[in-house]
């Protein structure tokens, strides 16, 4: 169209051409050549901007805008042009018009900064943020006549501004309530910010630890490597990780996994670091633990191998190579039932079972068949072994090579039974002596015969000393032997385990076998009512020893007239070689003989 003055006014973007087009005469601004100056000055400035520009003109506020506003209204473009604002504005009119009417009314300018506005305008609600400047178009007379309105949508900016901050207050939430120490250092390794973990890791507070230099507060030890790859990091850019220690404040030491990266300016060039700090002292504390495991295994004399579920061999040391001659590598993978003899292939299943629920086998004897075939003995223990979650998934095995204590045995067997026998011949060839040498008058075969009976209760106590160790013999071992050519039922017996030495033991047999004698002759064993009581009570503390031999239901008993070999053994001897007193008491309801012993220790 052509201008007012002679000039063109329009540019040729569509909208100019849209209101060149003509059809304008019929709409609510009438044609443009008669619009009034101040309209067609603001149009003037609006159409050629690249600002967003929309003015409103008139008590209707009809719309007009440029060619960058009209992507802001999305699809109400191009219908809301030359329009009342409320028939495309309406979800926002009651925001909006009160900022028009306001300029309007006033003539004051309404400017804001990132001022959101709750708008449809691609068929879905959405706010979005202007920075706006709304000012008054005013005619000759200086009444406003329309509203200008300079917009900058910021709503991508807004939208990433509060991305950023949200992401900003979840990673300071991240690294506040972090388990790992995050900390930012200078390249001369000042620490410039700590986390509440680093300061807990460490010891200090946080104002105490800013401003300290790193160095101040690694062990001495773990210097040179951490200055190696600091330096590294600081040439190339390369991240480095590191177990070192820190010196706590108390003095302590606490080992950490330290991973330390560049943080770069805004030119690319690396100014600080960051430090990501993961306490691994317990850790470490395992790790020394299973390092020392690993040496006792190694390093053991017992083999040592371990078995999963299927019975397959899963480690073996080298104890193990040694006893059964296979190598690790060629028995690791292998069933264990390899080293089972035949006739004891039923062992493992019922190991594996009583594994299965966390219980050990405690040690027993066995064999295992070595890599050669032979046979050999061993003292076999199995207990479970458990993953990180307690679960129990296999066993260890400890086998000990007893096969020389086996043998030392059977010779020990052997030469005890030859010993055995010599003694026997010996009391034998004694007892075939007395025989031969007294005369054969009753009195001196009745002194024969009780010669022999003494011999014979001092080769019982010597059978029990032979089944043992030759040491030591349990006491209800010899109070059951010396009272076994009586019937049991005449006898109450009680005492808890009690272990004597070898002295004592024949000293004892003797003892009992003259008390026996003596009830079977004149006490409790000859007549059929008669009951001998035998207890004893024992101080494991104090070595302290209670014996009571105590006869009822049987004759009334007289003091003797005379002391006699049986009387002198038990008062004399035997509390000569059990460490105490003796005493016969004659009660007239039956004999008593009581006996203090002190056993001690290194019997």
């Amino acid at each position: 169209m052509s201008s007012w003055m002679g000039k063109v006014l329009w540019g040729n973007d569509e909208i100019s051409r849209h209101i060149e087009s003509g059809n304008w005469d019929q709409s609510i601004l009438g044609p443009p050549s008669e619009w009034p100056a101040c309209l067609k000055a603001a149009v003037n400035i609006m159409l050629p901007s690249k600002a967003q520009i929309v003015l409103f003109w008139g008590t209707d506020f009809v719309a007009l805008y440029n060619e960058p506003y009209a992507p802001t209204i999305g699809q109400r473009h191009p219908r809301a042009f030359g329009r009342p604002a409320k028939e495309n504005w309406s979800e926002l009119w009651d925001d909006l018009a009160p900022l028009l009417r306001r300029v309007l009314e006033t003539g004051e300018t309404v400017a804001a900064k990132d001022r959101p506005f709750y708008i449809e305008r691609h068929g879905y609600p959405e706010t979005v943020y202007f920075d706006i400047s709304y000012s008054a178009i005013r005619d000759e007379e200086r009444i406003v006549r329309g509203v200008f309105c300079i917009v900058n949508e910021t709503t991508d900016r807004v939208r990433a501004d509060r991305a950023l901050q949200e992401s900003e207050q979840r990673l300071r939430a991240v690294v506040s309530q972090s388990a790992a120490g995050i900390g930012q250092a200078s390249l001369e390794g000042q620490i410039l910010h700590v986390n509440n973990r680093f300061c807990e890791i460490v010891g200090y507070e946080e104002q105490e630890l800013l401003g300290k230099n790193i160095k101040e507060i690694t062990y001495p030890d773990d210097m040179a490597e951490q200055s190696r790859l600091f330096t590294r990091l600081a040439e190339t850019g390369e991240s480095f990780d590191m177990e070192k220690r820190f010196i706590r404040k108390d003095g302590s030491l606490v080992w950490v996994n330290n991973t330390v990266s560049p943080l770069r300016d805004s030119e690319g060039r690396i100014h600080q670091v960051a430090i990501v700090s993961v306490d691994i002292t317990e850790r470490k504390k395992v790790q020394q633990v299973e390092q020392q495991l690993a040496s006792i295994i190694a390093s053991s004399n017992d083999a040592i191998l371990g078995i999963d579920f299927a019975m397959t061999i899963t480690a073996w040391n080298a104890a193990a190579e040694r006893l059964y001659g296979y190598a690790a590598e060629e028995i690791i993978g292998q069933s264990v039932l390899i080293l089972v003899p035949d006739d004891r292939l039923a062992e493992e299943p019922v190991l594996l079972n009583r594994i299965k629920t966390g219980v050990a086998v405690e040690p027993y004897e066995t064999k295992r068949r070595r890599k050669d075939g032979r046979l050999v003995d061993v003292l076999l223990s199995v207990s479970p072994i458990y993953d990180s979650a307690g679960k129990v998934v296999g066993a260890s095995k400890i086998a000990h090579d007893i096969t020389a204590r086996k043998e030392a045995e059977q010779l020990q067997a052997v030469l005890v039974g030859e010993l055995h026998h010599r003694v026997k011949n010996v009391f034998a060839t004694v007892t075939a002596i007395a025989r031969q040498t007294f005369s054969k008058e009753i009195e001196a075969q009745q002194a024969v015969a009780a010669f022999e009976a003494r011999l014979s209760a001092m080769a019982h106590a010597h059978d029990l000393l032979a089944q043992g160790d030759w040491q030591r013999a349990e006491l209800a071992a010899v109070v059951g032997q010396a009272v076994a050519p009586y019937p049991s039922e005449r006898f109450d017996i009680s005492g808890p385990p009690v272990l004597l030495h070898q002295k004592a033991v024949a000293s004892l047999s003797l003892a009992l076998h003259e008390l026996g004698t003596n009830a079977a002759k004149y006490g409790a064993l000859s007549v059929p009512t008669g009951i001998v009581s035998i207890k004893w009570n024992y101080d494991m503390d104090t070595g302290s020893l209670q014996f009571r031999w105590q006869e009822s239901g049987g004759p009334d008993v007289a003091i003797p007239t005379r002391r006699g070999f049986g009387s002198r053994l038990v008062e004399r001897l035997l509390a000569a070689e059990m460490n105490g007193k003796s005493t016969i008491i004659y009660d007239p309801g039956g004999v008593i003989c009581q006996i203090e012993a002190v056993l001690l220790p290194s019997h």
